[in-house]
Parts: C-alpha cells; structure tokens; sequence
C-alpha cells in the first residue's frame, strides 16, 4: 500500500492550474484558506466600497486593500515563480505580472481585487478536488484485525498481520474471512460478491478456495492460509484501486492548451503597447484588463451551477474533469450485479407439486426458512410478506450449511434445499424433474421442499433487472450513437441473458471477470481508442471504475471502495439518473466554452481600447470585473438546467 503522502504526490501532478494554492489537502488546511478567502473578501469590499465614495473614510481604502494582498497575494506570486523556473507558461504568470503592476501603479484595489478572484476560483476547485479523493485506509479498518486460529488443538486470538502460511484459521458464521486460503473443515456458503460481483452465495467444501474480504453466512469453517495478510485478495483489489488512480486526466486541458499561447501574447502585446506610445502606464492598463480571471473561472463557475441541478436528481459530482468528460464518451460499460440488476434476491417463479397451490407451497417455506439468515430465505420471507401470508412460528429448525434446512411442521418432517439435499435424505423426484423449469437460464437458484418424504414443489429466485434499466438504455441511445458492454463475474448463461435482454452484442459480453480483469478490459478498451464510462455498485468494480475515464458508482454508501472510486454517484439504486447526468455533462461542457468565448472576446475588446488610451487602470479594473461578471451570470443559467 502507498503511505497518504505519496498518494498525495501523485494526485497533485495532475491537479488544476493551481494559481492560488499550494496544494495543501487537508480539512484544516481547506478550512484555513475559507477563513483566508472571506477576510480578504471583506477587505476587498472595504476598499472598492471606499474608492467609490460608498465609505467616506478615504485613509482606509489602501489598508484594506493591502490586507487582502497579504492574504492572498503570497500563492499566486509563488505559483507564478515556481512555473518560471519550470520553464512553463502558465496564465499563473500572467496573473501575477498584473498584480504586482497594479501595484507599482499605486493601483491596490483592483491589485486586491484581481488577487481576491484568483483565490476564490482555486478554493472552488480545491474543494470539488478535496471531496474526489477520500482516505482509503478506510477500506483497512473495515477488514478483520483479529482471527481465530488453532495452535496445540487450542483456538486463540492474534493479529491478522500474525497470521502465517499453513496456519488454521477459524470462521464463524456472520465472519469475514482475514486471509485468502483452502477449506480444511466445514462446509458454508459464502458471499464472494466484493470479488466477483456474484449476486448468490459460493457453496464452499473442504479443499475449496475462499478469499478475504468474503463472508461466511451459515457455517464455521477452518481454513488452511495460502497467502499473509498484505498479500491477499482484498489488499490486491485495494492497491489495484491505488495504482490506477495515477492514472487519471489532467482537470482543465482546455484552459492548459490555451495558456501556453495566451500568456506570451499578452505580454508581447504588453510590450509593444509601452514602446509604441512611450506610456508605460497604457502598457500596464493592458496587462491588468488581460488578466484572465473569467477565463480562469469558466470551468468552476459552470461546474457549481451545475452541482444544484444535479444534487436534486441525487447525482453527486466530485469534480468537473467528470462533467466535462461526458461529451467524449464513446462506450458505457456496465457492471451487472446491483448495477443493472437489483443486487438483491427476488422469488421469480413458486412451482407446486400435485395437490399444492403457490400459496400453500411459499406457506410452508416461509415457516420453515423463518430462522435462516441466508439472503434466498429473506426473499421467500419477503415474497410471503408480499402476498400477506401468515408465518407461523411453531417448530425448531436444523441448519445443515451449503445444504438446506430440516424442520417439523404440523408433526411432518419438512426439508428445504438443494437437490442434492432432498436426494440425501431420499426424497424421489418427479421423472420429468431435469426438463421442468429450473436455471436453464443461468440466472437462477433454485429450493426444494419436502414434506414427510414426498416432494412438493420448489421455488425459483433470481437477480432481476432494475425496474428502470431498459428505459436508461433506451434514453441513452436516443442521445448519441454510444457503444454498450456487459462486465460480470457470473457465468456465461447469465451474461448472455442479460446481455440479450438489453441488446448488447455478445461480443461486448465479458464474464467471470475478476476486478483486475476488468480493470485490464477497460485499459484494452481505451487502448482502442474508447472514451469508457463505467458504472458499478460494488468493491470488486473499484479498480475499473478508476481506470475508465469516468466511472459511476450506484446506489448505497455501503460499498465504500466502490464510491471512493467513482467519479460521479448515483445515490438512489437504478440508472434512471444517469442519462440525466450525461445530458447535464454535455451542457456544462457547452457552457464552459461559451465562457471561455465570452472572457476571451471581452478580454480582447478591454485590451483594444486600453492599447488606445481610452481607458485608464481603474476603468481597465472595472472592465475586468464587468468581463467576469458576464461568465458568472452565463454559469448560473446552468443552476436552472434539470434534464429530464
């Protein structure tokens, strides 16, 4: 794992123009510059409100007005150095050449004021920044700390860090496993899904693989380590996650590509303007209203108008790069499970046996599965409830793991569970048992019941389609000509039958993907020339979700990796506001150009007459602030955007 400090490293290489930051992440550090930014704002006010008359105290305007210099100032003089010396030109420079002019001119106003803007746009983007990148040792503090392990016949306690290869380990149920290792003991199911995304639970028997990060739902297993802590599956997903963060897009390569030409020019105009007319003053003039404040604020200003429209559709941005991107995007890649699929395990089909009708079948397994904390038993409890049907609580369950349930209803012997299960205990099945409906499909589980040694019917649960999946699709190819892929970690029946519902070709169909897998498919992807966005809900999507050049997580703030992953969050489980989003992308994208056109040609415009003399430095100030004003005012036409 990389140490806070080199992740922050990292991070800083790519972020922003960073005119008025010194690229300090912490809270306290942020919430010093906002105490910073509102004092000089105030000074600001003071002085402006004092150079106009509006405060008849005159002796206070360039006191006021070298106080939110002194606190503001300092940033943006060493930012503009640190590029000379780099060799780099950067609109940093420009910035800070006027500043210190206004100054030399005795101009410390619109100095303050030019000052003032500049950090207002960097804590803006500072703050988005500050909210993509959360401490992913949170991710550690949710993994087991302490295991169970038998030494000398005598089961004692250590430190998962303790652990050693060959070492027994012990998993009760409701555990999360600590190591990757083998089954010595036992037989459970387990919830592989931050892995492999799998919706159902692995039946796990001894000599089986099993993997940290899983949990074991019903029962105790002794596992055989293979690997050390720092070693296994869930501290790989976790690097993973880490090292394709390096490799994110610079934020504003629009606003980059232009400073390299717009810095130059400025300063030669600068220059000629001075020779020409032999009035350093003039020279100065133009360099102050070419000062790129509104330029600078194109990006942020649109992208916090943007954020209101979006928190109302629960989307949540933590940055612009991610709006921006939307106008790109060539291919959505989609998780299935909890992304296109609820997640959750649903009865689609109740399959009675002679006398039986449904009601009677899902009565006597919902009593007999009352007990089991197992998700296929929660969906037939939950279907039960559904249809308002009484669960009594007469009788005394057996539990046998990865098998089914044994349990005295009525005085009969009732067994619920696998084939296997009911073959065991020598039930006989219907001759025509292998062509009725089962998981021919792929995409389903199926339960067997049981009663006094006959069979009476099973129950079919699957991992349906979000109710608002299709209609995404749908929305989405109506606004562009995008490409559609399906990763999974479930077999290939069940890719292919989602994939067939959804109209994706099965070419563009990936299963039984681990997360390093699709992280690897995604990479190929882009490799051939795809902008990718993919979308996810789950911790085996983190390294794919941060490697594709905008990633989507879904749904619920329990899959920590997943969301500190992602780009852009869909609060609310389903899709239906994603092509909301891309659609809000795509204005804001639209809105950042136009700002961008419209501070350039006021720019321009203030830098004509200024060269002519028709303006001095306080007009030429006063025209600066006017040009930002009309990129503030364009942004927050934004706030009143809310696609449908």
């Amino acid at each position: 794992m990389r140490s806070d400090k080199a992740s922050c490293d990292a991070d800083c290489s790519y972020h922003g123009c960073g005119c008025a930051h010194e690229h300090d992440h912490s809270g306290d550090d942020l919430k010093k510059t906002i105490v910073q930014v509102i004092l000089s704002g105030l000074f600001v006010l003071i002085a402006v409100l004092t150079e106009y008359g509006i405060i008849p105290q005159v002796e206070l305007q360039i006191p006021a007005a070298l106080a939110a210099l002194a606190l503001t100032a300092y940033p943006i003089i060493k930012e503009a150095i640190t590029g000379l010396i780099r060799r780099e030109w950067n609109v940093c420079e420009l910035a800070a050449l006027a500043l210190v002019a206004a100054v030399i001119i005795g101009e410390f106003t619109a100095a303050a004021e030019i000052a003032f803007i500049l950090t207002i746009g960097e804590l803006v983007e500072e703050y988005l920044y500050s909210r993509t990148k959360k401490d992913l040792n949170m991710l550690v503090q949710a993994a087991p700390t302490t295991a169970s392990i038998i030494e000398n016949d005598i089961i004692r306690e250590i430190l998962v860090d303790d652990i050693k290869n060959g070492d027994l380990v012990v998993i009760h149920p409701g555990e999360r496993v600590p190591v990757d290792g083998l089954v010595k003991t036992g037989v459970s199911d387990v919830d592989e899904s931050f892995r492999t995304g799998k919706s159902l639970p692995i039946k796990k028997n001894p000599g089986d693989a099993v993997y940290s990060g899983s949990i074991n739902l019903d029962g105790a297993l002794v596992i055989t380590t293979s690997k050390p802590a720092s070693l296994s599956s869930y501290a790989q997903v976790v690097e993973l996650v880490q090292e394709a963060g390096l490799r994110r897009p610079p934020s504003h390569p629009v606003i980059d590509r232009f400073a390299s030409y717009y810095t130059p020019v400025i300063l030669a105009i600068t220059a000629m303007v001075s020779i020409i007319t032999g009035d350093i003053v003039r020279g100065i003039t133009v360099l102050i209203v070419s000062c790129p404040c509104a330029i600078l604020l194109a990006t942020p200003s649109a992208v916090l108008a943007a954020i209101g429209p979006a928190a109302k559709r629960g989307i949540l941005i933590k940055s612009g790069k991610f709006l921006e991107i939307c106008r790109q995007i060539t291919i959505f890649v989609f998780d299935k499970t909890g992304t296109l699929t609820s997640g959750e395990m649903k009865v689609t089909s109740i399959l009675p046996e002679k006398e039986y009708t449904e009601e009677d079948l899902l009565t006597i397994a919902a009593t007999v599965e009352r007990s089991s904390p197992h998700p296929i038993a929660k969906s037939i409890i939950e279907e039960a409830g559904r249809r308002g049907i009484h669960i009594s609580d007469v009788g005394t369950a057996r539990h046998v793991p990865g098998k089914g349930i044994e349990d005295i209803w009525n005085g009969m012997t009732v067994l619920a569970g696998t084939r296997e299960f009911l073959e065991e205990h020598s039930v006989p099945l219907p001759m025509n048992f292998q062509s009725s409906r089962e998981i021919a499909d792929g995409n389903e589980t199926e339960v067997l019941f049981s009663k006094n040694g006959e069979y009476i019917g099973k129950i079919c649960i699957s991992d349906v389609l979000h109710s608002d999946t299709k209609e995404t699709f749908a929305s989405l190819r109506r606004f562009g000509d995008y490409k559609f892929a399906l990763f999974t970690g479930d077999n290939r029946n069940v890719a292919r039958s989602i994939a067939e519902e959804l109209n994706i070709p099965e070419s563009m169909t990936f299963s039984g993907l681990l997360p390093e897998d699709k992280e690897a498919y995604v990479a190929r992807l882009q490799e051939n020339g795809e902008i990718v966005c993919f979308i996810g809900d789950g911790t085996n999507d983190g390294p794919a979700l941060v490697r594709a050049d905008l990633g989507v997580g879904i749904g619920s703030r329990a899959n920590t990796l997943a969301l500190e992953s992602s780009g852009v969050i869909l609060m609310e489980k389903g899709l239906s506001a994603l092509p909301s989003f891309i659609q809000l992308g795509k204005k804001t994208t639209r809105t950042i150009m136009e700002n961008i056109g419209l501070a350039l040609f006021l720019n321009m415009f203030l830098i004509i007459i200024a060269a002519y003399g028709i303006i001095n430095p306080v007009m030429g100030a006063i025209g600066h602030q006017v040009a930002t004003m009309v990129v503030l005012l364009n942004s927050i036409r934004l706030s009143r955007y809310l696609p449908e």
